[in-house]
């Protein structure tokens, strides 16, 4: 069984290592994964860059896959996984039930067939295996500055606009869910739905807005380097300060009323 780093440090970690905003997203998320059973065979569907894998878990995933060879070549660097395939999340070139675990943190938004890939995540899971997924709800979209100011003054259209625009282009998301429209998706493909909640809270999400535009040269690092940072320790070193901050802002967001994102964990039967 793969284990969580048991630690206090995986926010600094992730804010020596990418943008503010993802790190104080991804963290909740590191979070949620401490208390989950996390059987191997693993796989990660959508695994990118693989700085996830490479901060939360003390050990290697056994399998990561994604569509982008670029981003695979940064996770192979990071070395968190046992094997890398650059392929489709709907056609995984793997047996069925190759895995007892399946994680897929922050991708189903992106791709256009999600019954395609719900099928391939239940035929690659043994029976009893686990799936879990972080996925967007439809406040992600709502709770942003520029959407909370254009409806506050009644431009009810262009705030629409913003938010289409924000989705399609910035984020590149398709698919926004309730906690109970993605749990009745999730049974339409014959998992069972043991847990499933929102987090990301209304002030983390406007947070996170706020600090997009921060992220800029870490975009551009990305894009040239492939990598959001050059010098990690020397990054954590100057934003102590803010991670301590940060650390006591983000405090109680793992579950939330009404938050930006959903954590399902399923089951095949």
């Amino acid at each position: 069984m793969i284990k969580v780093r048991n630690n206090d440090d995986l926010l600094l970690a992730y804010m020596g290592m990418a943008p503010l905003a993802l790190a104080f997203e991804r963290y909740l998320e590191c979070q949620i994964y401490r208390d989950l059973e996390l059987a191997d065979p693993v796989l990660d569907i959508g695994c990118g860059d693989g700085l996830f894998a490479h901060i939360l878990f003390d050990g290697q995933v056994d399998t990561g896959i994604d569509l982008n060879p670029h981003e695979l070549e940064r996770a192979r660097v990071l070395g968190g996984y046992k094997e890398l395939i650059t392929c489709s999340a709907g056609a995984i070139p793997k047996p069925d039930g190759s895995y007892r675990t399946i994680i897929s943190n922050s991708v189903l938004e992106h791709i256009p067939d999600l019954s395609s890939v719900l099928k391939e995540a239940h035929r690659l899971l043994v029976p009893g295996g686990r799936f879990y997924v972080t996925v967007p709800a439809p406040e992600f979209e709502e709770y942003t500055i520029g959407n909370i100011v254009l409806t506050g003054i009644g431009l009810r259209g262009v705030a629409a606009g913003y938010k289409a625009f924000c989705s399609r282009v910035l984020w590149r998301q398709i698919h926004y869910k309730s906690v109970e429209g993605w749990k009745a998706l999730a049974m339409a493909h014959g998992f069972e739905v043991l847990d499933g909640f929102a987090y990301d809270s209304r002030q983390v999400c406007l947070l996170n807005d706020f600090l997009y535009p921060f992220s800029i040269l870490d975009v551009i690092k990305k894009r040239l380097l492939n990598r959001w940072t050059l010098m990690p320790t020397f990054r954590r070193f100057w934003m102590y300060p803010f991670y301590l901050f940060a650390k006591n802002f983000l405090k109680g967001n793992v579950r939330a009323d009404s938050g930006g994102l959903v954590f399902l964990s399923l089951r095949k039967g």
